[in-house]
C-alpha cells in the first residue's frame, strides 16, 4: 500500500506543489461542475433569446402590414356602396350634388338626371348640371365632383361669362357615375358548372 506523507512532514517546496495541485483541481472541478454548466445555460437562453426576437420582429412586420391595409382599407371605405335600385342611386346621387354645391357656394340651376346606361360588367348613370359661380368656386366645385364618394367622370364642362356681371361665370357639366354590377352567379351558366363539378365528383 502506497504510504502518502501527512502535509506537516512535508517540505515547503513540496508543500507548496501539493497546494499548487489541490487548486488545479478545484478549479478544474469548478469549470466542469460550474463554469461549463453556466456557459451551455448562458448559449441556450441566448438562442432562445435570438429566436424569440427573430419571432417578434417577424409579427412586428405582419401587424405594420395589417395597419396598412386597415388604413387603405379604411381609405377605400367611402367609395365602397351596396347596389341600389336605380331610382334611390339617381336621388343619393342630385342630394351629393346639392350637398357639393353648398359645401362650395356655387348657385345651382337645373339638375336634370339622364336615362342609365348599363353593360355586362357596370351601370351609368349620368347629371346635366347647370350652375353660376366665380372661376374660384368652379375650381373647388369640379375638384369636390371628381373626388366625391360617387366618383363622378365629367364628359363634358362648358364655361361663359355672364355680361351683367362679369366676375360670374355660367357654367355646366355632364357628370357620370359608375356601379360595378356583380356578375350571377346562380344563372344557367353557373348551375351547368357546379353541374359538371358535382358529376365529375
Amino acid at each position: 500500500m502506497i504510504k502518502v506523507p501527512k502535509l506537516p512532514q512535508l517540505r515547503p517546496r513540496e508543500r507548496l506543489l501539493a497546494a499548487g495541485g489541490v487548486i488545479i483541481v478545484l478549479a478544474v472541478l469548478f469549470d466542469r461542475l460550474v463554469f461549463n454548466s453556466y456557459l451551455r445555460h448562458a448559449q441556450t437562453v441566448h438562442r432562445e433569446t435570438q429566436r424569440l426576437e427573430r419571432t417578434l420582429k417577424h409579427y412586428d412586420r405582419l401587424l405594420q402590414r395589417k395597419a396598412q391595409v386597415d388604413a387603405q382599407l379604411g381609405a377605400y371605405q367611402r367609395y365602397l356602396r351596396a347596389p341600389i335600385a336605380d331610382e334611390l342611386q339617381m336621388a343619393m346621387l342630385l342630394k351629393e350634388v346639392e350637398g357639393l354645391a353648398g359645401e362650395t357656394g356655387v348657385t345651382l340651376g337645373e339638375v336634370k338626371p339622364l336615362p342609365p346606361e348599363a353593360d355586362e360588367l357596370s351601370r351609368r348613370y349620368s347629371l346635366d348640371i347647370q350652375f353660376e359661380c366665380t372661376l374660384e368656386r368652379w375650381v373647388d366645385f369640379v375638384t369636390r365632383v371628381e373626388t366625391s364618394p360617387s366618383l363622378y367622370q365629367i364628359l363634358r364642362a362648358t364655361l361663359a361669362a355672364d355680361e351683367d356681371l362679369p366676375d360670374r361665370l355660367a357654367a355646366s357639366l355632364r357628370v357620370t357615375s359608375k356601379s360595378v354590377r356583380v356578375p350571377d352567379t346562380t344563372g344557367p351558366v353557373a348551375r351547368g358548372t357546379n353541374d359538371a363539378k358535382t358529376a365529375v365528383r
